[in-house]
């Protein structure tokens, strides 16, 4: 039973009325409005509290140190900023995930440097840009408008602007006027509150779902409820409300920090760090951030889905390019001082896009006492996340900028934002794309994205059985398993997926996979099926693919060099090289524009049979390292690499890579 505020005031005029007053005046009968507490009191104390950070302890330290250089580039922003026009939408903007992000840190950015400086021309810089949003010719609308096409009362955008306006609120309080803050709260509730109880009232989809949406609309509002407390009737209600679904969602991350979406939307975990850090100081750090305890598996799950040197796993629904935004790393490796944490966030924060890099949160939560510690030689090389959406990866090296090889792989399907990938396997060499996923298209459509190629297995590195035009539906919930894995820092990693159950029940289908350090990779797909069927394997390529008459084909990218085979140990196959196109009418976003053909290539396989395996062989070389290719010898294939020779041999029970006496191997049935 959602918790709804106990009181609703219909008329707008006397709702005005009372907002203006209860802002602007400490008490007033009936509205029981705050009196006595100091702001800040948000991420930031106005006093010295024990296990909190003071606004004086953030003027001293930032003197010295990151600190020092964090403070620098914020002020830096924010006098650019104030030099420019304010962000208006009008007709001619779509409110965009980005496009709001920006905005927001404009006013979050401007408003603690006007608490750290006292200044008030920094507050009327953050103040001007939130009553643009006020202006309904200005900003005629908060939501995206693909959200508003779809009916919602409220979005996403609601949520960004709620928690940034909540915390610039709290910060520069002291340096507003009574009218202003008046202003800002009769704005807020007409443009935020009211919209998100309409949500509630109809109880949209998002509300009940366990995704993104959750954390940064009902947590935002928090936020925005902490910051107003009595200056609003219903500040209280916005945190009572978002309490039991804040903890509730902390249940979708998994044993070993699986989050329930795909590494790139996982960026919105920040809101959760944001919520229970904001509780922690709005509480005088009597809800100490016990929740965030949670956090520290996720952190692993996201390091090992960061593919160096600066990019974050593009699998399901994400940028193929997009960076890991992790300027909350900062404050979480201060709650749980964490050294591996901390580095992950030095190493990786300045490749954040800047609308994903809140700078304001990350000067105030960033602890320079935590010392940064590097992985290498704390944390294994391969590493199976069996729950959510199953990844395993392997690389070469902890070196973050260019390991000689990495192989990104899934068992399974997210619970949101998901692709037909079930058994995506992908490759990496010295920091380069070489076997890709290929993301999601420019824009999401609006509608059947079983019919856009981005979401079908044809679009993904992984088996294709039957005459299904559109492949195995997308939104059915099947699920492949990992069933065996075995990993060795100095040999490399094996692992093997059961896909059976993604393909129906009376298929049976397992993939294999060899990592062989530092520079081969290997795998097996094998199928059994109740009569002959059309199979097609295709692995996507950054490039187009030179292709010979034997199955061999090279990938070149930046000076890497891919050597890669597909073969069958029992069957000719037919190979071809292709490339995906955008058809109509599946060929526009859900705003109606036309998608940018991408002729994005691939190299297929294709084979007719009951009982089959596909075997498919990848080397990775350097620059200046020679470029050798794959060599059928016997019954084993084989590849000369600068550490020796590489075999690869199928038997009747075995898969196996060997160099000299080392020797990785993986048993072809499944295990349960």
């Amino acid at each position: 039973m959602l918790n709804r505020p106990s009181t609703i005031i219909r008329s707008p005029r006397i709702r005005l009325v009372l907002l203006a007053l209860c802002a602007a005046f400490p008490l007033i009968a009936g509205y029981p409005c705050r009196a006595t507490l100091n702001h800040p009191y948000l991420l930031v104390t106005a006093k010295p509290v024990q296990g909190l950070r003071s606004l004086e302890a953030v003027r001293k330290d930032i003197r010295k140190g990151r600190s020092a250089k964090l403070w620098v580039e914020l002020l830096a922003n924010v006098e650019r900023d104030i030099k420019k026009p304010l962000i208006v939408a009008g007709n001619k903007h779509n409110r965009s995930y980005n496009f709001v992000a920006l905005t927001c840190n404009r006013i979050a950015d401007a408003a603690l440097v006007a608490l750290i400086t006292n200044e008030r021309r920094y507050a009327q810089a953050s103040l001007a840009q939130i009553e643009v949003l006020f202006d309904t010719e200005k900003w005629p609308e908060w939501s995206d408008q693909a959200h508003l096409d779809a009916g919602l009362k409220s979005d996403l955008r609601h949520g960004q602007f709620a928690r940034a306006i909540g915390f610039a609120y709290d910060w520069m309080y002291q340096l507003l006027t009574p009218g202003e803050r008046a202003r800002i709260v009769a704005g807020l509730d007409r443009c935020a509150i009211q919209p998100f109880k309409a949500s509630i009232a109809a109880n949209e989809k998002w509300i009940r779902r366990q995704s993104n949406w959750k954390t940064s609309v009902v947590g935002g509002f928090a936020i925005l409820g902490m910051s107003l407390g009595d200056d609003h009737p219903e500040g209280k209600w916005l945190v009572e409300f978002a309490d039991p679904l804040m903890d509730k969602y902390m249940d979708v991350f998994g044993p070993d920090g699986e989050f329930n979406e795909n590494p790139g939307y996982a960026s919105s975990v920040r809101f959760i760090v944001d919520h229970y850090l904001a509780k922690f100081y709005a509480s005088g750090g009597r809800q100490k951030p016990a929740q965030l305890e949670q956090l520290r598996a996720f952190s692993q799950w996201i390091l090992y889905s960061i593919a160096p040197p600066r990019r974050i796993l593009a699998f399901g629904d994400a940028q193929t390019t997009a960076a890991p935004n992790l300027a909350y790393f900062g404050a979480l490796a201060a709650v749980l001082r964490d050294p591996v944490i901390q580095w992950t966030y030095l190493k990786y924060v300045e490749f954040s896009a800047e609308d994903a890099r809140p700078r304001a949160q990350e000067l105030l939560c960033f602890d320079p006492a935590v010392q940064p510690m590097s992985p290498a030689g704390r944390l294994p090389l391969a590493r199976n996340f069996p729950a959510q959406s199953g990844i395993v990866t392997s690389r070469s090296s902890w070196d973050p900028e260019v390991p000689v090889s990495a192989v990104w792989t899934k068992a399974r399907t997210e619970d949101v934002h998901r692709h037909a990938d079930w058994g995506q396997v992908c490759i990496d060499g010295l920091g380069e794309r070489l076997i890709v996923d290929l993301g999601s298209p420019p824009v999401y459509p609006k509608t059947g994205k079983r019919h856009y190629y981005n979401y079908q297995q044809s679009g993904h590195n992984v088996l294709a059985i039957g005459d299904d035009e559109y492949d195995v539906d997308w939104r059915v919930r099947r699920q492949g398993k990992t069933t065996r894995t075995s990993f060795n820092d100095k040999l490399g990693a094996a692992w093997s997926f059961d896909l059976s159950e993604v393909y129906s029940s009376n298929r049976k289908v397992r993939r294999h996979v060899i990592h062989l350090l530092p520079r081969v990779v290997v795998v097996l797909d094998e199928a059994t099926l109740p009569q002959p069927e059309r199979v097609r394997l295709r692995w996507h390529t950054i490039q187009p693919a030179s292709l010979d008459a034997k199955g061999r084909f090279k990938v070149e990218r930046r000076g890497v060099s891919l050597a890669a085979c597909v073969t069958s140990p029992a069957k000719a196959l037919e190979i071809s090289a292709g490339h995906h196109e955008y058809l109509p009418p599946y060929d526009k976003g859900r705003l109606g524009n036309p998608y940018p053909q991408r002729h994005e290539p691939f190299i297929q396989a294709r084979i007719r049979s009951s009982e089959l395996q596909l075997l498919s062989l990848f080397c990775v070389s350097g620059p200046d390292e020679r470029r050798a290719s794959w060599q059928r010898d016997g019954h084993s294939w084989m590849i000369e690499t600068p550490e020796g020779v590489v075999r690869v041999e199928v038997t009747d029970s075995n898969l196996i890579a060997t160099r000299g006496n080392d020797r990785l191997e993986l048993p072809r049935q499944a295990v349960n």
